[in-house]
């Protein structure tokens, strides 16, 4: 009976070396090799809503020598080239679908009305849109019949511009708007800035549409 005690205290000795033999075999260290679990993906940037928007739009303070006051923001449109639709919103400063917010201002300086829409979108659809308005740029070439209202517009001498130094991406076109024969000059400029797409739509009661590059610097400079 004496030796009992002997016999289970080797048994405890024993199974303490075979816990710290298992231990030693394995890094529990922080450092360890073992794979770590994969980044959470960055949350999609939330676009301005038109509340947001509002307070980044133009006013009279911003442009001085202009008359700014709030546009009309117009119906959706709809082409005889679907096509050539978003190309043709752009071009006429119209109403876009989708948004999460969307606010419209104009300002006039002599011959020349610029109405400057401002819209935004969830995750990367302003860029999507974008390059999609500058491929049928290329493509939507002779006239687009456009329907807005209880108006019919007639879109021609569409010509891609030059790229401006301006937002994170941008393109620029000229145009001519017939309507019901009155033919009015256009000089059109995008600039996406973020989930923000802005589009500068000038026109000009005169023979020649000024390019808006006085309303864009003005407007981007609120908008960053």
């Amino acid at each position: 009976m004496r030796l009992r005690p002997v016999r289970h205290a080797v048994a405890a000795a024993s199974a303490a070396l075979l816990v710290t033999s298992c231990s030693a075999g394995k890094d529990t260290s922080p450092h360890s090799d073992a794979p770590s679990s994969p980044a959470a993906a960055a949350p999609a940037p939330k676009p301005l809503n038109e509340e947001q928007l509002t307070a980044v739009t133009l006013t009279p303070q911003d442009l001085p020598g202009h008359k700014v006051e709030a546009a009309f923001q117009g119906p959706l449109i709809s082409t005889d080239r679907p096509e050539c639709r978003d190309l043709a919103t752009a071009l006429l400063g119209g109403a876009m679908t989708g948004t999460g917010g969307q606010v419209h201002t104009q300002a006039t300086k002599g011959t020349t009305t610029t109405k400057v829409s401002l819209h935004s979108w969830y995750g990367t659809k302003a860029a999507t849109l974008l390059a999609d308005i500058k491929g049928a740029g290329r493509t939507c070439t002779g006239a687009i019949n456009v329907v807005t209202g209880d108006e019919k517009v007639t879109l021609t001498n569409i010509v891609p511009g030059a790229a401006l130094a301006a937002g994170d991406e941008n393109a620029s076109f000229s145009a001519e708007q017939d309507l019901s024969g009155a033919k009015t000059p256009i000089e059109v400029a995008l600039v996406r800035k973020g989930t923000t797409l802005v589009t500068f739509t000038a026109r000009s009661t005169s023979a020649t549409a000024e390019k808006p590059a006085e309303v864009v610097a003005a407007q981007l400079k609120k908008l960053n």
